[in-house]
């Protein structure tokens, strides 16, 4: 079967330029909040091409288990980010919104990378127990 991920070398670079986009936005966040747009952009593009690389990148063993792992993780992603979304927006308004929705372009990828890592986690530990 055809698979639209990258090759697992990717993943490491993925981790590299997220942690970089991370700290980015962070200092962004946290110092200088009125930043100039390039160091807005370096951040957004940082986050979401490291994380993609990260996230979509094969395992060193990539099973079913693996494949339906991802699958459930991206659901469990999707659902927590638009729940996210219609509470925020029944709560949120005005210029409040734009930061809301400027953050939510990340719920997914995070979302997804937090509930993946922990079930490979798991998965990993499960197997290790049982030797």
């Amino acid at each position: 079967m055809k698979t639209l991920l990258f090759p697992h070398r990717f993943q490491k670079l993925g981790w590299c330029i997220f942690a970089i986009g991370m700290l980015v936005g962070i200092y962004i966040v946290a110092v200088d909040f009125n930043s100039t747009c390039l160091l807005n952009n370096v951040a957004i593009i940082s986050i979401v091409s490291g994380g993609i690389l990260a996230t979509c990148s094969c395992e060193k063993v990539e099973d079913e288990m693996v494949r339906q792992i991802r699958l459930n993780s991206l659901l469990v992603a999707l659902y927590v980010s638009y729940a996210i979304l219609i509470l925020l927006s029944l709560f949120v308004y005005d210029l409040g919104f734009l930061t809301v929705m400027m953050y939510n372009m990340f719920t997914i990828l995070l979302v997804f990378m937090a509930v993946f890592r922990y079930k490979m986690w798991r998965t990993k530990k499960g197997v290790e127990d049982e030797q």
